[in-house]
C-alpha cells in the first residue's frame, strides 16, 4: 500500500474518529441550529456580511455552495436568504474572477491552445451571452469560475451574465432550503433520535471512505495495467 492510500485512510479514520467523539463525548447534544440562528441575527449586518465572505472566499475552493444556499433560509426570511445567496453566490464569481486575472492571467493567456483560444475569442466577442449560458448550465462550477477569471471577458458583460445566470438556481435552491427551514421548525433538533442516528454516521463514513480507498487503488491498477 503506497503512502498516498495511507494518508486517505487515516483522513477517513480521523473523520470517523471526531464523528465517534461528537456522539460519545455528548457534544451533539450542544448543537442548536435555533441558538446559532439567534446568535448569528443577533449579529445583525456583521452576521449578513460574514455569510456572504464566506461564501464567496470558500467555495472557489472546493466548499460546496449547498451549504450556504440551504443554511441561509434557516437563518434569514425568505426574501433575505434568497438575496444573500445572490449576492454570495455572485460573489464567489467576482473572488475567482479577481483571483485567476490578477494572478495567473497574463501567463496562462500566452500558453493557451489553438481550440481553447477560439472559445477565449468568444468570450472577449459575445461575453454576456456566452457568460449567461455558462452560469445556467454550470453554475458556480469551481473549474468555470477560475476559467472565466483567465479568459478575456470583459468585466460588464461578465458582471451582468453572472447576476442573471445563477439567479434561476439560486432562487430554486433558496425554496429548498426554505422548505427544510420549515420540517426542522416542526420537528427540532434536540428531538432527533441521536442515539441512533450517530453511530449509522460513524459506520456510513467508514465504510464510504474504505470504499472510496479500494476503488481508487483498483481504479490505479487498471490504468497501471
Amino acid at each position: 500500500m503506497d503512502r498516498g492510500s495511507l494518508l486517505k485512510i487515516a483522513a477517513a479514520a480521523a473523520v470517523a474518529g471526531l464523528f465517534a467523539w461528537v456522539y460519545v463525548s455528548g457534544a451533539y447534544e450542544q448543537f442548536d441550529p435555533a441558538t446559532m440562528r439567534d446568535w448569528i441575527r443577533a449579529a445583525g449586518p456583521w452576521g449578513a456580511l460574514l455569510f456572504v465572505a464566506s461564501y464567496s472566499c470558500l467555495q472557489p475552493f472546493g466548499v460546496n455552495g449547498l451549504v450556504f444556499l440551504l443554511s441561509a433560509p434557516l437563518i434569514w426570511s425568505p426574501p433575505e436568504a434568497f438575496l444573500l445567496n445572490w449576492v454570495g453566490t455572485v460573489g464567489t464569481g467576482l473572488f475567482s474572477y479577481a483571483g485567476a486575472r490578477y494572478m495567473v492571467r497574463d501567463w496562462l493567456q500566452e500558453r493557451l491552445p489553438q481550440r481553447v483560444r477560439r472559445f477565449d475569442d468568444r468570450l472577449h466577442t459575445h461575453g454576456f451571452r456566452t457568460v449567461l449560458l455558462l452560469r445556467l448550465v454550470f453554475y458556480t462550477t469551481p473549474s468555470v469560475q477560475w476559467a472565466l477569471g483567465v479568459s478575456r471577458v470583459r468585466f460588464l458583460p461578465f458582471l451582468i451574465g453572472s447576476l442573471l445566470g445563477v439567479a434561476p438556481f439560486t432562487l430554486g435552491t433558496t425554496m429548498v432550503g426554505i422548505r427544510v427551514a420549515e420540517w426542522i421548525e416542526e420537528h427540532p433538533v434536540a428531538t432527533w433520535p441521536w442515539d441512533q442516528i450517530w453511530p449509522v454516521v460513524i459506520v456510513a463514513t467508514g465504510v464510504v471512505a474504505a470504499l472510496g480507498v479500494f476503488l481508487l487503488r483498483k481504479w490505479r491498477k487498471t490504468a497501471v495495467e
